[in-house]
């Protein structure tokens, strides 16, 4: 007798601890599911791939860049519907795709850093906020050290994904993340990760001489967790990627850097080919 009730009790105690589990994770199965529709909505409305019909125009394209290492990245030919997300927000200010973390999302980028953590790039109020630049950035991302912030989510949405990039693997197998402006495309190489503090000399923006750069440029690839593939270069333009470690309650970042190897302006940009010299 003394063993059924005992059986019973463990029985009851497992019972409650996955309801407890259940009620836990659920929120966040929904908001998983909310990024990826919303994303998904955003994508079909906004981006437009390459089609059959651009094909003799962009080989054209390539005849011009043939020089170029790269620049036939089918990738670099997308087409951003701007003045489409512009007349939602007009503080998008470009777009982000990042295959290795299935991330393909408009950036924001406010007169404070604290609206996008709270809100996605259409104004919506949102728990997992949107990809966005710090409001001391150049519109035109011109600076030679750009960054964008995001929320670890724990399902591996918004830049929860970056956390794959620890692994030389994956860095291996998606070496790419791309980046869309109004009148540019960007291609940009993995090159380095790096575990670090909020307030470190990782997040330093602004004019650089060539040998403060020269030197920070060293120190990411010292510190990296791993190296980008690829023939080594001068690195004359970095794109950071910068998330929050474990639940955000620490001052610790992952932060991913992308050198970035191709400009290539669109149509609506200044003329088509490579533009980074």
């Amino acid at each position: 007798m003394e063993r059924e009730k005992i059986s019973r009790k463990r029985r009851g105690i497992a019972v409650l601890t996955l309801a407890a589990l259940f009620f836990w994770y659920l929120p966040q199965i929904q908001v998983s599911r909310q990024i990826r529709k919303e994303q998904e909505e955003a994508v079909e409305m906004y981006v437009r791939e390459e089609k059959e019909e651009n094909k003799e125009e962009n080989e054209k394209s390539e005849e011009v860049q043939e020089q170029e290492p790269g620049s036939t990245d089918q990738n670099l030919f997308r087409t951003i519907d701007f003045a489409g997300l512009r007349s939602k927000n007009r503080e998008i200010c470009a777009w982000l795709w990042i295959p290795g973390c299935a991330l393909d999302v408009p950036v924001a980028h406010g007169q404070d850093n604290g609206y996008y953590l709270t809100h996605d790039a259409f104004c919506r109020e949102r728990i997992y906020g949107s990809i966005f630049a710090p409001c001391d950035t150049p519109e035109d991302f011109s600076e030679r050290h750009t960054i964008l912030y995001g929320h670890n989510m724990r399902d591996g949405t918004m830049f929860g994904g970056l956390k794959k990039y620890r692994e030389a693997s994956w860095e291996q197998e998606f070496p790419y993340l791309y980046l869309y402006l109004p009148g540019e495309a960007w291609q940009c190489r993995i090159w380095s990760v790096e575990e670090t503090d909020a307030k470190s000399d990782v997040y330093r923006l602004g004019a650089w001489s060539d040998a403060d750069w020269n030197a920070w440029v060293q120190e990411r690839k010292e510190n990296s967790i791993i190296f980008g593939s690829g023939e080594e270069k001068e690195v004359q333009k970095i794109l950071t990627l910068s998330t929050c470690i474990g639940d955000g309650s620490s001052s610790q970042r992952l932060a991913v850097h992308a050198a970035v190897e191709m400009v290539f302006a669109t149509k609506s940009g200044r003329e088509e080919g490579s533009v980074l010299k």
